[in-house]
């Protein structure tokens, strides 16, 4: 595999990157026009829901199977997939079928982003990922904040149909550039173990259960509902389930043995509670500057920009000390201890908070997350075996997703309970004082959740960044230059061959 190939597999990879999280925000902005046009307002979250649940739970399944039949089957075959079934959605007829066709295209999508993570971990050493952190950041973030730019321009000037239709052409690019590019590496030892299918089913059922729980508490059902109570105690026998089978299973979807590493069990945590937290952020920074201090949503989500610019700089300098230095624990222990004062600082700001102020905490609160986003990834993704990057980075990936649910359902739930009753209030100017009340505590509940990944890190073993690992590490061959592709070493003599 030569640079140029390398640097191929490595844009296609970044371009299924943008095609896979853009998707995600691009749709929201269309949303109203969706269900005015195919007459249902009454399914509106839906669209987005039952992408986010088929997403989020064919995660671990595909990381998997990346490790056991190589990630460019995947990557490619998750690329059509994804193309087709976003062209479809596009023609859609009525609600139901494009809840349905969003619900197949989030199983492409849960495919690519847990295939994409992995493939970099697979051709690029840690130090070369390290140094690549601040790419992948800006990637996701150009995602986000035109996401919904580009859907609203798509929808006005053409149609919604046209927003996924835009979608096409980088996903063809992406197509090419991995078709020619990218390696078909195998660990040709695992698949002589049996398939673990009923893993794969009960994990996938347990995580689609629980999201469905979370999504409809607070807003279809009450939290002491009995059919929220008895789904949430499906979700639990599943999970039990799950975790029996794994225990037996000669080739488990999620290698039980892994969470004993120090590093792999606490950087999963750490993802888990600042996704939850930066949920407070994306969720309801903007109700506080609409609903609290009165200003224009168009001024709401021009706020959130210092946030990102800092987290963006702050990412890619992290990632270039850590190449360097090959150390991560500061910058985890680093990027709590700031969050967790951005999150204060909002928790203190009232209907009389200047905008210098907000602007600055939204500073600190970007400051501490570049310092977790993509070093938590790094750290986990240097304690695993190269065999198991797969299903390491997928479970990163997990908790992630399952931590912006639950976050989002818990600091919803902590809103409407303080606000109670008040909540049919029509007048804003009623309720602007509750409103303040209450996103007091929906900003020190964020708070606890970045001191708990604090804590967590307190126990988080160091382990240096190594120069030199790739998969050829494994059977003994020359290690590669921390920025040059993987090149399979010769096998023994009746070792099997990787193809």
């Amino acid at each position: 595999m030569t640079p140029r190939q390398l640097a191929l597999a490595v844009g296609g990879l970044l371009i299924c990157l943008f095609l896979a999280a853009i998707d995600a925000s691009i749709v929201n902005t269309a949303l109203p026009r969706i269900a005015t046009e195919l007459h249902g307002f009454d399914l509106y979250a839906w669209v987005t829901t039952g992408y986010l649940l088929s997403s989020t739970a064919v995660v671990p399944v595909a990381g998997k199977l990346g490790d056991r039949y190589g990630r460019r089957l995947l990557l490619v075959g998750g690329v059509i997939y994804f193309l087709i079934i976003t062209a479809l959605c596009g023609l859609a007829q009525d609600m139901p079928q494009l809840i349905g066709l969003r619900t197949l295209q989030g199983i492409g999508a849960g495919v690519l982003l847990a295939s994409i993570f992995s493939s970099l971990g697979e051709l690029l050493t840690p130090v070369a990922r390290a140094r690549m952190s601040g790419l992948i950041t800006a990637t996701f973030s150009a995602a986000n904040v035109l996401g919904p730019v580009v859907g609203g321009f798509l929808t006005d000037a053409f149609t919604w149909r046209a927003v996924f239709y835009a979608n096409l052409p980088f996903g063809v690019l992406a197509l090419i550039a991995l078709w020619r590019a990218f390696p078909a590496i195998r660990h040709a030892a695992d698949q002589r173990l049996p398939i673990d299918v009923w893993g794969a089913v009960t994990i996938t059922l347990a995580t689609v259960l629980l999201l469905l729980a979370l999504g409809w508490g607070g807003h279809e059902f009450a939290w002491d509902s009995p059919p929220l109570l008895g789904t949430l105690a499906a979700a639990a026998i599943v999970l039990a389930l799950f975790i029996a089978i794994e225990a037996r299973a000669v080739d488990p979807v999620v290698p039980l043995g892994l969470f004993r590493d120090n590093v792999i069990a606490l950087t999963s945590l750490g993802s888990l509670l600042h996704q939850m937290s930066m949920f407070g952020a994306a969720l309801f920074i903007p109700l506080f500057v609409q609903g609290v201090l009165g200003q224009s949503a168009m001024l709401s989500g021009g706020l959130l920009a210092p946030m990102v610019a800092a987290m963006l700089i702050t990412n890619i300098g992290a990632g270039l000390a850590i190449a360097q230095f090959g150390r991560y624990r500061a910058f985890i222990l680093a990027g709590f201890a700031i969050s967790t004062a951005g999150f204060l600082m909002l928790a203190s700001s009232t209907s009389s908070t200047s905008f210098p102020f907000l602007i600055v905490t939204m500073v600190v609160l970007g400051l501490g997350s570049g310092c977790l986003v993509g070093t938590l990834n790094l750290a986990s993704q240097n304690a695993a075996p190269l065999s198991q990057m797969g299903v390491v980075t997928a479970f990163a990936q997990f908790s992630r997703a399952m931590g912006g649910t639950l976050g989002s359902a818990v600091l919803g739930s902590i809103l409407l309970l303080q606000l109670g009753p008040r909540t049919q209030l029509a007048d804003l100017a009623e309720l602007r004082q509750p409103l303040t009340d209450a996103l007091h505590w929906v900003f020190l509940a964020s708070a606890a959740f970045v001191a708990l990944g604090l804590l967590a890190s307190l126990f988080l073993a160091e382990r240096p960044m190594r120069r030199r690992r790739t998969l050829g590490d494994q059977s003994g061959g020359a290690s590669p230059t921390p920025c040059e592709p993987y090149r399979p070493p010769a096998p023994a003599s009746g070792a099997p061959r990787q193809q």
